[in-house]
């Protein structure tokens, strides 16, 4: 099974990684050691390659999610043929979340009768869980009965023992999810609002779909945009990760990396790609949506788009976004290595061109974020100082092509920021007054570089916190409900996208 071939990210190399990467350290030394100028420029040039590759990559991705076409249909609404669905809701630490969360999912039109809401709490969360009793909220294993508005609710304690992620509490979760019965289950975070009528359309998408589509993506669209520079650019980022490359990669058939919450699945499948021990998702990885995403790909199945939207709140300052780029930075890497642990055998299950789509995107994507500041260094101190010693670390191809992503590779990115801000415009409100934010965009990129430096650093020396993404901080007091926009086909673009 795919699932046998992964593993977990708990250990952070294989054995055959770690001496694939002390040989290579070892023929960095030594070509140092021996003629260090031309290593040093073996080593750009080879960073420039990656750099030309990824940008094509995304060119092409981004050029296929023009033609993607989503399904688009009416919800089912007829009880009878309805599936029982499940929804799960990790919450740690967000009492201040709780009555919010609980009414926005309150709103989902389903049939109580076969909607199972698990709020998953950790045990020793003790304000969380008195927010929780103090809604009338049934514990599972109380011997109570569910009654009243909220009998579909059900808090799960989860148990000490297991490290304090959400994948480790959905785990505990799932086989309540298999028990109850549900055909399809969703995951939510504590700041969703989800789109009322989410679960038919996901269930009448599926009927429609092609049988070996076995997980749906809704689209996330952060409503508190306009709040400051941070806010509008991950708005931004957004539109263009969810409009233009997810599209792409669902077209081409490619792995795609889940957003970690609005994801529908098939609960069968679930189980069929399961890790050792019955686990759904990898506890110890800080992107256990990426990783799920990769499983799937490895045992055939599909990923596409949900013709819906879930709205969330952005982070609104540099801290948190520092928190948010060290987790998803470090849990791509833990990814990639995961599954570049048995090369042969896992690009065989995937497929060679899957495989290695996957891997550019996971090992690319903080790669990007490690080199752009070294190269950006070295510019500046051409600029300044017109150092002969720069000079020779780019011979002409090599430096003729550097410069052509710096112009053209900048130019692009901006462009779609810029295309896809005022593409909003007419359908939103005031999406012009954006555009100042988005010559923000290369401050943020390199904030985001040093977030990714961090994250690396604490991989290395077995760091494995989760950076929780605290939430409530933009919410309006009264929860004044922002308008969710209709559902559609995404926008797409040929521009190479911008999204980290």
């Amino acid at each position: 099974m795919a699932a046998a071939m992964a593993g977990t990210a708990r250990k952070l190399l294989g054995t055959g990684q770690r001496v694939t990467g002390g040989m290579a350290l070892a023929a960095i030394g030594y070509g140092l050691f021996a003629n260090a100028r031309l290593t040093v420029t073996v080593i750009v040039g080879a960073c420039v390659g990656f750099y030309l590759i990824f940008a094509l990559f995304k060119l092409f991705v981004t050029t296929a999610g023009r033609g993607h076409r989503m399904i688009l249909t009416t919800p089912m609404r007829s009880s009878r043929v309805l599936p029982h669905y499940g929804v799960l809701l990790p919450v740690h630490h967000e009492a201040n979340m709780l009555r919010r969360l609980v009414a926005r999912v309150g709103r989902l039109d389903y049939p109580r009768e076969k909607l199972h809401v698990y709020l998953l709490i950790e045990q020793d969360d003790e304000e969380t869980l008195a927010a929780a009793a103090a809604m009338g909220l049934r514990v599972h294993g109380d011997g109570t009965t569910a009654q009243g508005p909220l009998s579909h609710v059900v808090v799960v304690v989860i148990p000490p023992g297991g490290p304090k992620t959400k994948p480790n509490a959905m785990n505990v979760a799932f086989p309540l999810v298999v028990a109850d019965g549900c055909r399809y289950v969703t995951i939510y975070d504590a700041e969703d609002r989800p789109d009322p009528e989410q679960l038919l359309l996901a269930v009448a998408t599926f009927r429609l779909a092609r049988r070996d589509v076995v997980c749906l993506q809704a689209e996330l669209v952060f409503w508190n945009d306009d709040t400051n520079w941070v806010s509008a650019l991950y708005w931004v980022g957004y539109k263009v990760h969810f409009r233009h490359f997810l599209p792409g990669l669902a077209r081409l058939g490619l792995p795609v990396p889940l957003g970690g919450t609005s994801n529908h699945f098939k609960v069968s499948v679930l189980q069929e790609v399961a890790l050792p021990g019955g686990l759904v998702w990898d506890p110890h990885n800080l992107t256990e949506d990426a990783d799920l995403g990769a499983r799937l790909a490895a045992a055939g199945y599909r990923v596409d788009l949900l013709a819906s939207v879930t709205l969330e709140e952005a982070p609104v300052s540099s801290r948190v976004v520092d928190k948010q780029q060290r987790r998803w930075k470090g849990g791509y890497l833990q990814t990639a290595l995961v599954h570049s642990r048995r090369p042969i055998r896992t690009a065989g299950r995937m497929g060679v061109h899957r495989w290695l789509a996957f891997l550019l995107m996971t090992y690319g994507t903080p790669l990007t974020f490690l080199l752009n500041p070294l190269f950006l260094g070295l510019t500046v101190a051409w600029f300044a100082t017109g150092s002969p010693v720069i000079v020779e670390l780019f011979p002409a191809p090599i430096y003729y092509t550097a410069t052509a992503l710096l112009v053209i590779g900048n130019f692009g990115i901006m462009l779609e920021l810029v295309q896809t801000t005022l593409v909003e415009a007419p359908r939103t409100q005031g999406r012009f007054r954006l555009l100042k934010y988005m010559f923000m965009a290369q401050v943020m990129w390199l904030w985001m570089s040093v977030s990714t430096y961090i994250a690396v650093f604490e991989l290395a020396i077995g760091k494995r916190g989760w950076h929780k993404t605290p939430h409530g901080h933009a919410e309006d007091d009264d929860d004044a409900e922002v308008a969710i926009p209709q559902s559609r086909r995404p926008v797409v673009s040929s521009a190479v996208s911008g999204m980290p």
